[in-house]
This record gives structure tokens, C-alpha cells and sequence, in this order.
């Protein structure tokens, strides 16, 4: 069986074959015949990996026959294990220049190119290899993995499904599969393809670490817990597996797996996974203490950093906030995190231009990160950029049409432009998307009150009400209606609600602001 090398590396040439065969006399032409003694010779040193004796007798070899491409075909492979790649490649491309349907000088060639990265260089020759020879399993396979780096998911399957159908018995050909199928978005053939396995490989440590990272890698958390679980459980002591399994239980929303998982925190890494779950799980003093522990053993990592901003943010401290978020974005300039959670300490503290110059920055990094355009339209919307800001929204809809908070911020900059059509339509939507959300009650009330829909505005503001009690603006609006639909003591009865309310009042900006706040700790 191959072993699993790359299961837990991008990179394909550590995990093809070192050489074709040694064999390579098999494929002997007859004007090999005068050298065909020292070719011999080489053999046997080459098995006994006595590579002195084998260059020198290749070079004699080829001084008696210069025209063998067997010669030039043992002399790069002996090249290529010596760790002169560029050598090795000289002499393969002699030995297809003399043998051009050489199944073994195509294919070794392409792993040398592999060494040296040449992708494209390599695929062309695995895919001469390929078509010498189509029941080599390993060119077919490795092909399949070229072709998966080249960013070509749906056609690395086509030669991965044929190499696990030559060779099921194969953990590396299992786990590539599953990787092509996340990178071409066939995310339930993944999960099919792994859990068709799981059984077969639940004993190999390899093959789950690396089926459960490839699932965390593609936003999908709560798909790569059985896999890290089941690695964890075979390496217990794998410090690295364990926080990776942390990190799958965090992404998942699920902070008691990680408080389970690590009882007693001993480095900055466990400190701050501990805290992250103690903030998911709003046990905030205790996110604060492992904040702490965490900056104790590592004052300048960037995961720590950010775990004390979160905390700060909580306890509204935006100025301490923003200023350790802009520390940790100069230390990880590629994370994406500590730019959006300084965009929305500035948010907070009103500094819109600089918000929204740190979250575009966090959305670059990670062009998944809908929260941040979110946060970033609010920001244009609040510097009065409504052009940017409806503009940042419907893209935020793109990356996540379901959140009816998008739709509903959306309806808000639409009434503000007096485009009421188009308003009640994003409000509709975000009713239906939760229809126990306050905010998109209230702006469909307020459009039915501009049209003097008065039962329409009473139905809303009441729906408003119910989702959110302490919407002050809501039960101001909602008097008025009913003083228009002549209920005068429902009107008086809201109106002394509105009053009570009004000294801890949450009005529609109060409440949108609210909104933001929530959207914004999503992340």
C-alpha cells in the first residue's frame, strides 16, 4: 500500500512515486546491445544504491551507444535520486527524443518536472504516459492530482475516480477524491465519498486529519468533526490535531466541545480556544481570564490579540479595541480578522472613513466574509454614501442571500431614497426570511403609513412589537395608526407604552444600530 504522503500537504510531488520502475532494460531497443553489459552493471548498483558504480557505468554505456535510451533513462532516474533534477530532466528528454513511446521515460520526467513545480510541463507528460500506457494506476492517479493543483477539480476526477477504481485499496487516491470534489463545489459528493469510507480507513490517523482539514478548509465545520474526532481519538496526545478539533467545534457554534476537549489550558494556543468558547458560550469574565493566560505565554500572537479586542468590544472599551486590532493586523497583515473586528471598533466610535478602510481590507483578504461588506455598507451609509452602501449590500446578498438582515438594511437605505417599491420589496423578504424580526415590520409599517395603509401599518408595527418590546418608535407609530383607524383608547393605551418607554428607548436608529451590533459579532 502507498503510504499517505500529501494527505496533510498541498503540494502533489511528495506524494507520487520516486521513479516509474527500475526495469527500465525491459523496454531495450537493439542498438542498446553493445551496452547492454554495463547497463546490467548499473542495475545492480543502482538495487544496491551504489550510485558511484552506476554513473560510472552509464557514462560508458553511453560513450559505446550514445543512441540508448535505456542508458539516458537509468542515467536520469540516478540523477533524479542524487537530487539533480536538472540533470535527471536532460537525460529523460534524450531518452524520449530516441524512444518516443516509452511509457517510463514520459512518466518519470513528469515527476521530475513535479519536483521542480513545472505543473503544466508535467501534466503534458503524464498525459503521454497515460495514453502509452492507461492501466498504470500511479499516472493515472498522478495526473488526477495534477490536474486537481492546476485548479481543474471536474477533470482531476475523471483520472482519480478511474485510479481508485484500478486501486480502491488506496487512502491517498480516497482522500483526493473528496479534496476534488470540495474544490468543484460537489459538496454532498464529498460527504458521500467520505462517509462511503469512513469504516474502511477509521483506524488511519493520516487519512481522517486530513478528509476532516479539507472540510474545514471549505467553510464546512460541522462536516469535518466525525474526521477530526476520530483522528484526535486514535493520537490523543497531537497537540496540533487537537486544536484543529477545537477549532472545527468553534466554527460549528459548539463551545462545549472545545471546553471538554481541553480541561486544563498549558500554552497561548489552548488559552485562547478556551476563550473563544467561553465567548461563544457569553461566559465573558472567564473569555477574559483565558485572554489573560493567553497574552501571558504570548504577548505578540495575533490569536490572543484578538481574543482580548473581542472582549474589550464587549465591554464597549472601542478605543482600547481598535487600537490592539490595528497591533494584530500589523502582525498578521493576511488574516482577515483582526482588520474586521478594527473596522468595527471604528464603526462604534464613528471614525467611519478609517471602519470602512479596514473592513474592505478584511473583505479583500477574504472575499467570503459577507459581515464585513455588511458592516462597511453601514459605514458608507452613515458617512452618507448611500450609492456605496446599497452597492456593498447587494453584494453582501450575493455571498449570503438567506440573511434577512442584509435584505432588511438594504430596505432601510432604499426608504431613505424615497425608492418605496423597492424597499417594501427587501422588507418582504427579510419578513419572510425571519419572521421574527422586528426591523422589517417596522419599515414595512412605516411605507404603509407614507401610503396611508393604516390596517396594513397596524398589522406591522404590532408584528414589530412583538418581536422587539422595547422598540419605542414602534408603539409612538403605532398610536398614531390607531388614531387614524379611530381606536382612541388603543391609541391612549400605546401612547402611555411609548412614554414609559421612552426614557430606555429603543428607537429605528437606536434599534438599527442594535442590529449592527448583532450582525457584527456574528463573525
Amino acid at each position: 500500500m502507498r503510504n499517505h504522503c500529501g494527505l496533510t500537504e498541498s503540494f502533489i510531488a511528495v506524494c507520487l512515486t520516486a521513479s516509474s520502475q527500475l526495469v527500465a532494460a525491459q523496454e531495450a531497443i537493439s542498438n542498446c546491445a553493445k551496452a547492454r553489459p554495463y547497463l546490467a552493471s548499473a542495475q545492480s548498483a543502482l538495487s544496491a544504491t551504489d550510485s558511484a558504480t552506476v554513473l560510472e557505468e552509464l557514462n560508458r554505456a553511453v560513450e559505446i551507444d550514445p543512441n540508448c535510451p535505456d542508458a539516458h533513462l537509468l542515467l536520469g532516474l540516478t540523477e533524479f535520486q542524487r537530487g539533480d533534477t536538472a540533470k535527471s530532466i536532460l537525460h529523460y528528454r534524450k531518452a524520449i527524443k530516441l524512444s518516443p513511446r516509452s511509457y517510463s521515460a514520459h512518466y518519470d520526467v513528469a515527476l521530475a518536472y513535479l519536483k521542480e513545480k513545472k505543473l503544466q510541463l508535467a501534466r503534458a507528460e503524464l498525459e503521454q504516459a497515460v495514453a502509452l500506457d492507461p492501466k498504470q494506476a500511479n499516472a493515472v492517479y498522478d495526473l488526477g492530482v495534477v490536474l486537481l493543483e492546476l485548479g481543474q477539480p471536474a477533470a482531476a476526477l475523471i483520472h482519480l475516480h478511474r485510479a481508485h477504481a484500478m486501486t480502491p485499496g488506496r487512502p491517498d487516491v480516497s482522500f483526493n477524491i473528496i479534496r476534488a470534489e470540495l474544490e468543484a463545489g460537489r459538496l454532498n459528493d464529498a460527504r458521500q465519498s467520505a462517509q462511503q469510507v469512513a469504516s474502511q480507513w477509521s483506524s488511519d490517523f493520516q487519512w481522517n486529519a486530513a478528509v476532516g482539514q479539507a472540510f474545514l478548509k471549505h467553510g464546512l465545520p460541522k462536516d469535518a468533526l466525525p474526521y477530526l474526532r476520530a483522528a484526535n481519538l486514535l493520537r490523543p496526545s497531537e497537540e496540533a490535531m487537537r486544536n484543529e478539533l477545537a477549532t472545527a467545534y468553534l466554527a460549528s457554534r459548539q463551545p462545549d466541545g472545545v471546553l471538554d476537549l481541553i480541561g486544563e489550558p498549558k500554552t497561548a494556543d489552548e488559552h485562547y480556544l478556551r476563550g473563544m468558547a467561553f465567548y461563544q458560550a457569553h461566559r465573558f469574565s472567564e473569555a477574559d481570564q483565558e485572554s489573560d493566560g493567553a497574552l501571558a505565554l504570548a504577548p505578540q500572537d495575533p490569536r490572543a490579540l484578538v481574543l482580548r479586542v473581542r472582549v474589550l468590544q464587549r465591554a464597549g472599551q472601542q478605543e482600547a479595541a481598535a487600537a490592539m486590532a490595528e497591533k494584530a493586523s500589523a502582525l498578521a497583515p493576511d488574516w482577515d480578522e483582526p482588520f474586521y473586528l478594527a473596522g468595527v471598533s471604528y464603526y462604534f466610535l464613528r471614525h467611519y472613513a478609517e471602519a470602512r478602510q479596514s473592513l474592505a481590507r478584511a473583505f479583500e483578504l477574504n472575499p467570503k466574509l459577507a459581515t464585513a461588506i455588511f458592516m462597511e455598507a453601514l459605514a458608507s451609509a452613515k458617512d452618507g454614501n448611500l450609492t456605496d452602501a446599497k452597492r456593498l449590500l447587494r453584494q453582501a446578498i450575493t455571498l449570503q442571500p438567506s440573511n434577512a438582515r442584509l435584505h432588511c438594511h438594504l430596505g432601510i437605505i432604499l426608504m431613505r431614497e424615497n425608492d418605496y417599491a423597492k424597499a417594501q420589496e427587501s422588507f418582504k423578504i427579510a419578513a419572510r426570511l425571519k419572521s421574527d424580526y422586528a426591523l422589517p415590520h417596522y419599515g414595512l409599517g412605516k411605507l404603509s403609513v407614507y401610503s396611508q395603509q393604516w390596517k396594513e401599518a397596524r398589522d406591522e408595527f404590532e408584528a414589530a412589537i412583538t418581536a422587539e418590546p422595547r422598540l419605542t418608535s414602534a408603539y409612538y407609530q403605532l398610536a398614531r395608526v390607531y388614531a387614524k383607524l379611530g381606536e382612541k383608547e388603543k391609541s391612549e393605551s400605546v401612547l402611555a407604552a411609548f412614554k414609559r418607554l421612552h426614557s430606555q428607548e429603543i428607537d429605528d436608529a437606536a434599534a438599527a444600530e442594535e442590529d449592527a451590533r448583532s450582525e457584527s459579532s456574528l463573525q
